[in-house]
């Protein structure tokens, strides 16, 4: 029996035996969920991953091979069948092999476990998902969604339920038949719980060095640019090694004033003397922060670490590598450069850091592979984000998306089809719920899955790292997300970093990218009113162009900083008298107090306070507009910067619509979920799902 109690220093500094091992604890297990290095070891031809969900089953292939319904959305309540004795199958497999991820955003009802035979867990659906079950807990177990904490069976397992309107997934991994797994147990032995807590240590606090580094010879390089339009920052590594990990710094004492500077630094790394980049992928996406750099941190890659690295010309607090901990493995030497592609005079100051194992990898070890893409506007019924052949892993990705619309835009199911399969193993119900949340998206930054953008009318980016839950696959993989947006318009913009570890020679769909392929829609808010435009009084403040924003869109590129606390007169005009609900956006990175409102009348239409979670979007009143101009007083506590007006029209005597934003979870189980994590409950969004 091969099992292992191993120290911070030495959990990453080993190779990962689980493929090779005829028997594998809980401890092993539980040490998958953060092991980076067993991502660059093949898959056995026995070791199957894949997906239970709730999909709508009207989706299928037909007999002459066609999709029919693979859009349907009604992704609820659907089980593999119904046991004899009333119980909901959720999922039901035989052999040995692990639970490896469970998410529902509806967790209600009674839910059992049957392990090799036994019902082994017994309880209530929103207590294993609530954090507070032993050992179901934080930070394996979060947001009242997800659970990350390995079940292990060793030759069947059945998850069932009674609720029959749960929305779910349950990701698995089976071993071949020859492995033996030792079954869940609610009581770890001394190995489990060693592993659990250095497991719980890791995932709140990220690696260690002695974790990545530990007992291995590397080699420090680091090289300091200041780029320039054009110019290519560049490093080569001779011989044999893996990259343990790569950083990459902003050196000049601020960020970039140019809106997406980083987005157009194109990164690229090349193994083995190959012509073409095995990594190829914006600066800043790549390192999991969509468009621009926004501060997070996750398990494998990141924006702010704290290196021992002198950053003299950085302001304190803003001395951060973004970070990459993938294991890069390479047999005949390694190549990386960050070719700027902007087009302003300006130069970025960038130092490219990598600490390099010399000692050479395995002769079947995996090559790291990221790629990204775009459509603008996507058009495709599936957004691909990875089509490649050979044997390999899929581990991560990072999704942009830029939608000019208020209405949700992730109704699309994420979907993997292996080896070449007809229909996907892997058939999600939400864009949303394959990103870990429920009932769209909302800011998260977790170690294995997050959002570093959210909101309506604009830029959304969201990570997801598939580590405890690797995507296996021997010959082949498509990886796509469904594009299904509200009356079928297409105007959104879809962009992808997909990450995967792959044989070398496998060959993909991903085409060379330029300039145009860094190319960003500016912000689209349809109907907007730019409120530069409708000001009436003088000495108001004064206008503020979009590079002097603080790193945030502006409508029209500009807005208004109202700098005075007197009354400012707004003049909206309006082609017919209508009733329409006032709304406002401001600037989101910069805070205001209060706003109040009134009408021509002194009757007051609302006030708004500032709220971070509101991210610029505030919802003033109920106003009767008339035919022609309409005075409107503003007073601002202090300074405020304003964007744009919206006018939702009303119909005559109605009060305000609330709008549904797509989720499988009821309005209470919504509100429930957000207070027992202390927020707010997500604002509905318009044009949802019809089922939830």
């Amino acid at each position: 029996m091969r099992s292992f109690i191993l120290s911070g220093a030495c959990i990453s500094a080993l190779v990962c035996p689980a493929l090779a091992q005829d028997q594998i604890t809980q401890a092993d297990l539980l040490r998958r969920v953060i092991d980076l290095e067993r991502l660059t070891t093949p898959p056995s031809v026995g070791e199957q991953t894949g997906l239970f969900s709730s999909y709508d089953r009207r989706s299928r292939i037909d007999k002459q091979g066609n999709y029919v319904a693979w859009h349907a959305d009604d992704d609820c309540g659907h089980f593999l069948r119904v046991s004899a004795d009333g119980w909901h199958v959720m999922a039901e497999m035989e052999g040995p092999g692990a639970l490896t991820r469970i998410w529902s955003a509806s967790p209600r009802g009674d839910i059992r476990f049957i392990l090799d035979g036994e019902a082994v867990i017994d309880t209530q659906c929103d207590e294993l998902l609530s954090g507070r079950l032993t050992p179901f807990e934080g930070p394996l177990v979060f947001r009242g969604l997800n659970c990350y904490f390995p079940i292990g069976f060793n030759r069947s397992c059945q998850v069932l339920c009674r609720e029959k309107t749960l929305c779910y997934q349950i990701n698995f991994v089976r071993f071949p038949r020859q492995v033996q797994v030792e079954r869940f147990k609610s009581e770890l032995d001394e190995a489990a719980r060693a592993a659990l807590e250095e497991v719980k240590t890791t995932l709140e606090k990220g690696f260690t060095d002695d974790q990545l580094f530990g007992g291995r010879r590397t080699m420090p390089i680091a090289v300091q640019q200041d780029l320039g339009p054009g110019e290519v920052l560049s490093e080569t590594v001779e011989g044999a090694g893996t990259v343990r990990a790569l950083y990459v710094a902003l050196t000049d004492r601020v960020n970039p004033r140019e809106l997406y500077a980083l987005h157009r630094c194109l990164l690229r790394v090349y193994y083995d003397g190959a012509e073409l980049p095995s990594v190829e992928a914006p600066l800043i996406d790549f390192f999991g922060s969509g468009f621009d750099l926004v501060s997070f941190r996750s398990l494998a890659v990141g924006t702010n670490k704290k290196l021992p690295l002198p950053l003299p010309d950085r302001h304190f607090g803003h001395d951060r590598f973004m970070y990459c901990y993938f294991p890069m493995p390479y047999r005949n030497g390694l190549r990386v450069e960050i070719e700027n592609l902007n087009t302003g005079k300006r130069k970025i100051g960038l130092l490219l850091h990598m600490r390099v194992d010399l000692q050479p990898p395995a002769a079947d070890a995996l090559r790291f592979f990221a790629r990204f893409r775009r459509e603008d506007p996507c058009e495709t019924p599936d957004y691909p984000l990875l089509e490649t052949t050979g044997r390999g892993r899929l581990v991560g990705c990072v999704l942009n998306v830029d939608c000019p619309r208020a209405a949700w835009w992730g109704a699309g199911d994420d979907k993997v089809w292996i080896d070449g399969e007809k229909f996907p193993s892997y058939f999600g119900t939400g864009t949303e719920h394959y990103l870990g949340d429920a009932a769209g998206l909302r800011p998260l930054l977790d170690p294995l899955v997050g959002a570093t953008r959210t909101g309506p009318y604009g830029k959304n980016s969201a990570y997801r790292w598939h580590i405890p839950d690797v995507v296996n696959f021997q010959k082949s993989i498509r990886f796509a997300l469904g594009n299904r947006q509200p009356e079928g318009v297409q105007d959104t913009y879809y962009s992808s970093v997909v990450y995967w570890y792959a044989e070398p020679g496998g060959k993909h769909f991903f085409e060379p990218l330029t300039a145009v392929d860094l190319t960003l829609p500016g912000l689209r808010i349809p109907g907007a009113i730019e409120v530069e435009d409708t000001i009436v009084s003088t000495d108001w403040g004064n206008l503020v162009k979009q590079k002097y924003a603080g790193g945030a869109e502006l409508s029209g590129e500009t807005a208004a900083s109202i700098s005075t606390t007197e009354p400012v007169q707004i003049n909206i005009h309006s082609p017919q008298a209508r009733i329409v609900l006032l709304k406002l956006r401001t600037n989101p990175r910069r805070p205001f107090e209060t706003i109040t409102f009134t009408d021509a009348d002194g009757q007051t239409i609302g006030t708004v306070e500032y709220s971070r979670a509101a991210e610029g979007m505030y919802t003033v009143g109920q106003l009767r507009l008339k035919q022609g101009n309409n005075r409107i007083i503003l007073q601002c506590s202090r300074t405020a910067m304003l964007d744009c007006w919206l006018l939702e029209e009303l119909p005559e005597g109605k009060p305000p619509a609330t709008g549904g934003r797509g989720s499988c979870r009821a309005p209470e189980e919504i509100e429930r979920t957000a207070q027992r994590e202390g927020e707010a409950p997500a604002e509905p969004r318009k044009g949802g799902r019809s089922s939830r």
